[in-house]
């Protein structure tokens, strides 16, 4: 099990702080390798207040390729997108500058899978790269709709696949285990003291948690505590 380091902080704002700190960081080293740098985001609620002071930011967004952990099988209008709420939160700032590879490129959700599977390798590489994923962290131990006992779970050769959801909730898209573990970084971000037992299950290597079982080499925990 590779390790994970935790980073806590008493506010949003230092939380915050540090996040982009780090980003900087990350695109100053890419910038020196000149290369571009591809990042894959978030969902959910817990990103939405870094998405919203990146937007504001003057990155090199000309040279960021901005990639979507997983989906909700729903159209990007419906409030519970993730593409949605990326677009209107951290694609609000830099506008035509901002280039986001969605998951809605066929009417078929395995079809859809399939087609970002394929712009992965052919962007990143086979095995693709990433140089920065963003991930939360379930009450269940979930991370992007990688879910306890879900068919992804054991998914070898896809980088991308369709999974279910539990509780009869939309199907997902979502990365696999193959594509997660090459990242050059992994970053959780967590927010809340509501998420102290499922961190320390984490940083402790459970490998029920699905979030446990990540295989990057940088894998780094960002807890707001009172976010």
């Amino acid at each position: 099990m590779a390790s994970v380091a935790v980073f806590s902080f008493p506010d949003p704002d230092a939380w915050l702080d540090r996040l982009t700190a780090d980003l900087w960081t990350r695109l100053d080293e890419n910038r020196k390798a000149r290369r571009p740098f591809h990042v894959a985001l978030s969902g959910g609620t817990t990103p939405i207040p870094l998405y919203r002071y990146w937007a504001k930011l003057d990155l090199p967004w000309e040279t960021i390729d901005w990639w979507i952990g997983d989906e909700r099988w729903v159209p990007v209008t419906d409030p519970r997108s993730n593409e949605g709420m990326i677009r209107g939160s951290l694609g609000v700032g830099p506008g035509d500058r901002f280039r986001l590879r969605s998951w809605h490129g066929s009417e078929d959700p395995s079809e859809a899978a399939r087609l970002y599977d394929r712009a992965l390798r052919e962007a990143l590489g086979d095995p693709p790269v990433f140089d920065l994923v963003l991930l939360g962290v379930g009450e269940d131990g979930h991370t992007a709709s990688l879910f306890p006992g879900s068919p992804a779970l054991e998914e070898r050769e896809a980088y991308a696949v369709a999974n279910p959801a539990p509780g009869g909730s939309p199907l997902r898209l979502t990365l696999t285990y193959p594509c997660l573990d090459t990242a050059r970084s992994v970053w959780f971000l967590v927010a809340g003291r509501s998420k102290e037992k499922i961190v320390e299950r984490l940083v402790a290597s459970d490998a029920r948690l699905p979030a446990a079982r990540i295989q990057a080499g940088d894998q780094r925990l960002y807890w707001s505590q009172n976010g």
